[in-house]
């Protein structure tokens, strides 16, 4: 239990490294806290969601934090943290670039229909829509990279970014 607050203790630490173990908990922390916090919306209304977002972004700093240590723990840099945003943005510009011009006057067209699109309006929404696909794609392609990274194992004994946290030392030979 007591890994699961450790961001906490270590609110706005970048250096070092922290475990899976913190990573997860921490993560479960947040997703108990918003089940939490979507119960107190339904008994005490719109409150709660003044309450969510002022605890969101209280957790945001440590929450970053405990993602740069996760990374420093396989001996990355903490930098891959903001990769998926990266690859949106750059996803996003790339096709507002190549397809931009029809994508707007698309959405300009669909002004005019209702909330029951004949089956022609909605094939033309379907249409201007597909290509925002590959902006998705690339997005999810990079965050489960980093998925894959949250889910391995640390570096056995200190790397560049200090000791290891679970105690492990350096000497991994096998003789």
């Amino acid at each position: 239990m007591e890994l699961m607050f450790q961001p906490l203790k270590r609110y706005v630490d970048f250096n070092g490294r922290s475990r899976r173990t913190e990573f997860w908990l921490w993560f479960l922390f947040q997703m108990i806290a918003s089940l939490v916090f979507s119960i107190l919306k339904s008994v005490i209304g719109n409150t709660a969601e003044l309450l969510n977002f002022l605890f969101s972004l209280a957790i945001l700093l440590p929450t970053l934090a405990v993602g740069v240590r996760r990374f420093h723990d396989i001996n990355r840099t903490g930098w891959w943290i903001v990769f998926p945003l990266a690859v949106l943005i750059v996803a996003l510009i790339v096709f507002f670039s190549v397809s931009g011009g029809a994508f707007i006057n698309n959405l300009k067209s669909f002004s005019d229909i209702g909330p029951n699109p004949t089956p022609d309006q909605a094939m033309a929404i379907m249409t201007a829509l597909t290509p925002m696909w590959w902006v998705f794609l690339a997005w999810f392609a990079a965050s489960l990279v980093t998925f894959v990274f949250n889910v391995m194992d640390g570096t056995p004994g200190p790397n560049r970014f200090g000791p290891d946290p679970k105690g492990r030392g350096g000497d991994t030979s096998v003789f």
